[in-house]
């Protein structure tokens, strides 16, 4: 796992060698802690695969950190059907398309939508 932070934004990298699955997902909320004030971008395109099953599995962090820091959490994951998804997750297929979703989202929050 790498990860960059780029002014209020956390962006976490899943590499290829990382574990998939519950023990990535294990590893990342230890460390959640260094990201919880912060916009979380959890970029996906380093792994082969990229199932909705992946994703899901950080369906009660994602609604969790929205909910409690008031900052959003965006998936990068490149091209996946996005009818295998919950509406309640923001997946994108790039990385320029995730701070556009933040950016959204912060408009949002401004204006009390959210």
């Amino acid at each position: 796992m790498r990860t960059e932070t780029k002014g209020h934004t956390a962006i976490i990298f899943q590499e290829n060698t990382d574990p998939k699955g519950k023990d990535f997902r294990t590893i990342f909320k230890a460390q959640y802690k260094n990201y919880n004030d912060k916009n979380i971008v959890l970029v996906l395109l380093e792994l082969s695969y990229v199932g909705s099953k992946d994703i899901k599995e950080f369906r009660e962090l994602a609604a969790f950190h929205k909910e409690t820091a008031q900052k959003s959490f965006v998936f990068v994951t490149g091209p996946l059907s996005l009818k295998l998804l919950p509406e309640d997750l923001v997946t994108v297929p790039t990385l320029n398309e995730a701070f556009d979703a933040i950016e959204i989202e912060e408009i949002e929050r401004d204006l009390g939508y959210l």
